[in-house]
């Protein structure tokens, strides 16, 4: 069982993603605690050095990994709840006496997908100037300074990435949960995991 937040569930590909959520905050929680032990003792080169190795790891999962992660949300959830909120006359003939709650749930979709499709830009523009920031980092040396700046970094993409985490599980995964088949759980499962190849 996949737990992150309010949600729990063993429900794939959603347990899979949740899954990914958490191991993108654990990541993030362990590099913010390097840079702000190196920070916290100037004096040890060794801590700078573990910080930058910390950013290193997170810069190739945030370049790997999380596209991998934001790919399956996009083309292989999205969608799947896109078509269900678009096709909502079946729904209604399927699900007549949930009509009223089956119209709130597309509409919270729809606000939803189209927060999540802005939040991956954000990721990924964060994504990039962290990436901009460990390069000067190796090329200019690990002072206090750029070690700050490397943390004001990781604090902003987990501050994003938290906010977009439990928008998604809240507002897509829990609807999600309802509103699918399991049969097209079962398949957005292969799909995503085809994706992981």
């Amino acid at each position: 069982m996949a737990t992150f937040g309010n949600l729990e569930t063993e429900v794939e590909p959603l347990a899979s993603l949740m899954r990914e959520h958490t191991e993108v905050h654990d990541l993030v929680t362990e590099v913010r605690e390097v840079l702000e032990q190196a920070l916290a003792e100037p004096g040890e080169a060794g801590l700078a050095t573990a910080a930058l190795e910390k950013l290193r790891d997170l810069d190739a999962y945030l370049a790997e990994d999380l596209v991998i992660h934001i790919a399956k949300e996009e083309e292989v959830l999205f969608p799947a709840l896109r078509g269900f909120a678009a096709d909502i006359d079946q729904v209604v003939d399927e699900m007549v006496e949930q009509h009223d709650e089956i119209r709130h749930r597309q509409e919270i979709i729809e606000r939803a997908l189209a927060a999540m499709d802005h939040t991956h830009d954000e990721v990924d523009a964060e994504r990039t100037s962290l990436a901009a920031g460990i390069r000067a980092a190796e090329a200019n040396g690990l002072t206090p300074e750029t070690l700050a700046e490397l943390l004001d970094g990781v604090k902003r993409l987990d501050w994003i990435l938290q906010g977009h985490f439990g928008d998604e599980e809240d507002d897509l995964f829990v609807p999600a949960l309802e509103l699918l088949s399991e049969e097209t759980f079962a398949e957005l499962a292969k799909q995503a995991a085809a994706l992981d190849v």
